[in-house]
């Protein structure tokens, strides 16, 4: 971009971010979330955490995608709670997926997604039986499981 003249906008570094997270390319990503508030002074938002939080997670780094949603200047969305939660089910996470979940329960409770998820996270690590708890309290809060 630097060479061509092009000036970014937020939009290009979602993309920029999006296109880091489908190759695996986190040290990139780092760059390019830094860039553009140091070099180019666009203020970071919410989607591009999404997109960062996203990248590191589904690379494995789930402590430190942790820590940026903790540490991040605004209220996480569902977006950014379902992206660590992804992770977490990628990389059998148990302890950390329920940690998500809460989250995403308070901001979606009748969302059948999160309780799918959460479902699926249970039976990968072989607690079948939380599994069955989690698909019990979609019954009993009237949550209805979306073909």
């Amino acid at each position: 971009m630097e060479t061509s003249g092009f000036v970014p906008d937020d939009v290009a570094f979602i993309g920029a971010l999006c296109a880091c997270t489908h190759a695996g390319l986190v040290d990139q990503g780092r760059e390019i979330l830094d860039s553009m508030t140091r070099q180019y002074g666009i203020k970071t938002k919410l989607e591009h955490y999404g997109c960062m939080v996203d990248l590191l997670a589904h690379n494995g780094l789930l402590d430190e995608a942790r820590d940026l949603v903790e540490s991040m200047p605004m209220e996480p969305d569902a977006f950014v709670w379902g992206a660590l939660m992804a992770g977490f089910k990628v990389h059998r996470n148990v302890e950390l997926a329920e940690h998500a979940v809460n989250h995403l329960i308070q901001l979606e409770p009748d969302s059948s997604g999160v309780y799918v998820l959460l479902a699926n996270v249970y039976a990968s690590s072989g607690r079948r039986d939380d599994a069955r708890k989690v698909r019990l309290l979609m019954n009993k809060k009237q949550v209805e499981k979306t073909p």
